[in-house]
């Protein structure tokens, strides 16, 4: 079974050639391209097969939308659109077919491109309409990619429906989230305590160097790691995370890992094990500070 998809799954469904081969040989890249399991979505950069939905986008006087628009663009998502969503202008009278979860919106001219919505409108639709987690990750990708900005997300006006929602999302969101996993274990930890979540927080150990952890609460101290298929590749990262993970301690974190199954099909788990975390912290929070 090649190792190809499960590398662009965990990097959101949509990968650069050079964080492919970081982890894959090219032989392995091209089989996997040859065997239709990824496609190239343009130069460079490669994702999780479309399988026809431009083509049923545009059959149907619809565009890509949502999570679909967002792999469109190149971005990462936590978990791709099954069925495939598409949006259009809400004056058209289509019948909604079984094979899409198509949305009537009202649409401004400059919502939309040739294929899909346009990155801002795709970023405040995920925002809205989808569960934080994933609409966190659609939005982290698009600013880490530059396809928006912050100022944008702070400035842009939201629909009335879905305004609360959609406003926590842009909120919170953050091109330093490393990736869709990461993006997806900050939401757990927020849903499961709603305090100072962040990503790649620092902590000064006792040398002074400082390390980054992937998502962490400055206030209770808890740090969370999103343990991927890239790491333990070798002997030197088995030592290397062993002795980052208790020089944290010793600095005063409680360290958590998550694999990236945890987060993508047992976030229940994650919220309760982040929950139970939190509140032991909670009582000792103003000593730790100190």
């Amino acid at each position: 079974m090649s190792v190809v998809p499960l590398i662009v799954a965990q990097h959101g469904g949509s990968a650069t050639r050079a964080e492919l081969l970081e982890y894959t040989t090219q032989a392995t890249l091209d089989d996997a391209l040859t065997a239709g399991l990824v496609a190239r979505h343009r130069r460079g950069v490669y994702g999780l097969p479309l399988d026809g939905v431009p083509a049923r986008a545009a059959q149907l006087g619809a565009h890509l939308s949502h999570r679909s628009a967002a792999l469109h663009h190149g971005w990462g998502v936590l978990h791709a659109p099954d069925p495939p969503e598409l949006v259009a202008p809400r004056s058209r009278r289509i019948p909604v077919p079984d094979d899409v979860a198509l949305r009537l919106r009202t649409m401004a001219p400059g919502d939309v491109g040739l294929r899909a919505t346009k990155p801002l409108r795709t970023v405040i639709d995920c925002a809205r309409d989808l569960p934080l987690a994933e609409g966190l990750a659609v939005a982290d990708s698009a600013l880490r990619s530059g396809a928006v900005t912050a100022e944008e997300l702070a400035a842009v006006a939201l629909p009335r429906t879905g305004r609360t929602a959609a406003r926590r999302v842009l909120d919170l969101a953050s091109a330093e989230a490393a990736n869709p996993f990461e993006s997806g274990l900050r939401a757990a930890a927020i849903e499961a305590a709603d305090r100072h979540w962040a990503p790649q927080v620092p902590i000064r150990l006792r040398d002074g160097r400082v390390l980054h952890a992937d998502v962490g609460n400055p206030d209770t101290r808890i740090a969370l790691w999103a343990d991927s298929l890239e790491l333990h590749r070798t002997r030197e990262d088995v030592r290397r995370d062993s002795w980052r993970h208790d020089e944290m301690t010793l600095a005063g974190w409680v360290v958590l890992h998550f694999a990236w199954e945890h987060v993508m099909f047992h976030p229940d788990w994650v919220r309760e094990v982040i929950g139970w975390v939190t509140r032991q912290r909670v009582p000792h929070c103003s000593s730790l500070i100190a």
